[in-house]
């Protein structure tokens, strides 16, 4: 994830702008830092955009946008989850840095946007305290994985807390009477018999299909948007818009990867509701930025990668979606997860890729930049 927005610029960049809105606005952030209530949105808001590796509170305040417009209570429990979440970093002393860079916020919001989608009733206090006490235990998570991957394998550990913590609360609710899960979570037999899954795009299983266009539209832009549980092309646009503020190559390689998920499930003949409303694109989207520029800098050779990694990241979907039928759970962020540590430790393999460690990641744009003048993203092109 994209480290402390206060940290130095690359040797040879100009100051930044504090009315800059590109990149990381280091500006902007200096000068936030000078009202504790200001830093604390600054922080959140950087969270939410942290899902995507863009370390920008614009970027973050576009996708809460995209969130509410998929449905209110989308955005309210997001939101709820993420300032539980960095509240939680801040009560506990975690590292500043991280948490002004909104490293304790994107698995927050994850968990309330997951749990507002999955738990019944909507607007419940009940549902509301689940979000509050699993967006805290996201943190708790975060910093224990993150103190092992990085330290063993120096990489994150991206969502993982918000998959475990998530599934944790999913899988006892199915037995709770404090906790009602919704028509979502529905147990249920793989379909293996021939013929019976149709991978025709259209909105319903009992809609007309949709004309190649639209078709195709939905699914990339309904893939972007259930990143954040949206299903909405809307949000998706939205979502495009606000990576694009901090970051064009990571929008494109969004889009890319979404439509990459979408030719995977066609070709391997996946449900075509299920296309069509998004759920093969979000995995892929993540997947894609992170290896087309985040992780690596770009070239020809990290961006051919990083399609694979959205079709591997696909392929996974489909695999731990069939695991989980039988107990009617969702695969959430998992396909991403393990496709993307898989091409991320790669690092330590390759001499043709470049990769940038962990700490020094900004955006795609500054690590080329770092690149050409410098020779190189790691510590030694960044001074201190």
């Amino acid at each position: 994830m994209s480290s402390d927005p206060t940290q130095s610029q690359a040797a040879g960049s100009p100051a930044p702008s504090s009315f800059s809105v590109n990149g990381t606005m280091n500006g902007w952030a200096a000068q936030a830092d000078g009202n504790p209530v200001l830093a604390f949105i600054d922080s959140c808001l950087r969270g939410i955009g942290q899902v995507c590796f863009m370390n920008n509170p614009v970027t973050g305040l576009a996708i809460l946008v995209a969130m509410f417009v998929g449905e209110a209570w989308l955005g309210f429990a997001g939101a709820l989850g993420l300032v539980v979440s960095t509240l939680t970093a801040i009560a506990l002393g975690m590292d500043r840095g991280a948490i002004r860079a909104g490293l304790f916020g994107f698995n927050g919001v994850l968990v309330g946007a997951g749990l507002s989608l999955f738990l019944d009733p909507d607007w419940s206090g009940v549902v509301m305290v689940w979000i509050a006490v699993a967006a805290a235990f996201s943190t708790v998570l975060h910093a224990a994985l993150a103190a092992v991957f990085i330290g063993a394998w120096k990489v994150p550990p991206f969502t993982l807390g918000f998959n475990f913590i998530t599934l944790i609360f999913l899988i006892g609710a199915l037995n709770y009477a404090n906790g009602h899960v919704g028509g979502l979570i529905a147990p249920a037999d793989a379909q293996i018999t021939a013929g019976s899954v149709s991978n025709t795009l259209r909105s319903a299983a009992d809609a007309a299909s949709a004309n190649d266009l639209e078709g195709i539209l939905n699914a990339i832009f309904r893939g972007i948007s259930q990143l954040f549980f949206a299903n909405s092309v809307a949000s998706g646009i939205i979502i495009v818009a606000g990576l694009a503020v901090c970051s064009r190559i990571a929008a494109i390689f969004a889009v890319i990867g979404s439509a990459v998920g979408m030719g995977v499930g066609l070709a391997v003949g996946a449900n075509g509701v299920a296309i069509y409303n998004g759920l093969w694109g979000f995995n892929s989207f993540d997947a894609a930025l992170a290896i087309g520029g985040v992780f690596f800098v770009l070239t020809v050779r990290s961006g051919v990668l990083a399609v694979g990694c959205a079709i591997l990241a696909a392929l996974l979907f489909g695999a731990i979606g069939t695991l989980f039928i039988p107990y009617g759970l969702p695969a959430l962020t998992l396909p991403f997860v393990f496709a993307t540590l898989a091409f991320v430790l790669l690092k330590g393999a390759s001499t043709k890729l470049e990769p940038v460690a962990v700490e020094d990641i900004t955006t795609p744009e500054e690590h080329l930049s770092r690149s050409r003048s410098s020779g190189g993203v790691g510590r030694a092109a960044v001074p201190t």
